[in-house]
C-alpha cells in the first residue's frame, strides 16, 4: 500500500482507516512529506501494531513520477527498507537508505524542500529587479547558465558543515548589495521577498 497525502494528520487519519483491512505480511509505505517528530511516532506506532511500515519520500514532479525519475528517500529498520527495495527501485531514478532513525528521511525532505523554496524565491526577487530595468526575467535567467551560486553547496557548504564560518565576502558588503537590489526593485514598483532580510 503507497500512501501519498498532504501532512501528518492525513496520514494518521489514513492508516487508522486502513488497518482493519491490512493482511498478513502487507507493506505500507508512505511517501508523503511529514514531519520528523509524527513519522518517528508513525514507525514506533506500526511495528507496535506489527505493521510493516516505510517512510520514504520523494523528491519527484508529477512529469518525473510518470517517467519513473527523481530521488527517493528512507529511513527506519534496515530489515524494512530491504524488503521494500526491490519494489519500489523501479518507481524511480535513484534510492538512497539515511539509516535507522525512523525521523531522518522526514528531516531531508525538508532540507531539500527548503533548498528549493528558497532558489525559487531568490529567482523571484531576480525578476522583479530585471523588470524594473526593463529587462525580461528569461534574460536575466540566462545569467545562470554561466554563473552557477548552486556550487556554493560545494565549496562554502563543505566549510560551513565543518565549523569553518571564515568569511570569504564582508557582512557590511553582501548588506551594501541586498540595499542596492532592495532599491532597485523599488524603483520597478516591485517588492522583494528573501533580500530584504540579508538587509
Amino acid at each position: 500500500v503507497h500512501l501519498v497525502l498532504s501532512d501528518d494528520a492525513a496520514v494518521d487519519a489514513t492508516l487508522e482507516a486502513l488497518r482493519p483491512g491490512l493482511e498478513p505480511g502487507a507493506l505500507v509505505v508512505d511517501h508523503s512529506t511529514t514531519s520528523p517528530e509524527g513519522t518517528a511516532r508513525r514507525v514506533h506506532a506500526m511495528a507496535r501494531a506489527k505493521i510493516t511500515f516505510l517512510h520514504a519520500p520523494v523528491f519527484m514532479s508529477p512529469q518525473m513520477a510518470h517517467e519513473s525519475k527523481g530521488l527517493m528517500l528512507g529511513s527506519g529498520p534496515r530489515w524494512v527498507w530491504d524488503l521494500a527495495a526491490p519494489a519500489l527501485a523501479p518507481m524511480t531514478g535513484e534510492l538512497v537508505y539515511l539509516g535507522e532513525r525512523p525521523d531522518l528521511a522526514a528531516g531531508y525532505k525538508l532540507f531539500g524542500n527548503a533548498m528549493l523554496f528558497a532558489i525559487v524565491a531568490g529567482l523571484a526577487d531576480v525578476f522583479t529587479m530585471a523588470t524594473s530595468m526593463g529587462i525580461e526575467p528569461e534574460a536575466a535567467r540566462g545569467l545562470f547558465s554561466k554563473f552557477m551560486p548552486a556550487r556554493a553547496i560545494d565549496a562554502r557548504g563543505v566549510k560551513m558543515a565543518q565549523g569553518d564560518f571564515t568569511a570569504s565576502f564582508e557582512a557590511t558588503m553582501a548588506r551594501k548589495d541586498a540595499r542596492l537590489m532592495t532599491e532597485l526593485a523599488a524603483r520597478g514598483g516591485g517588492g522583494l521577498h528573501v533580500l530584504p532580510a540579508i538587509e
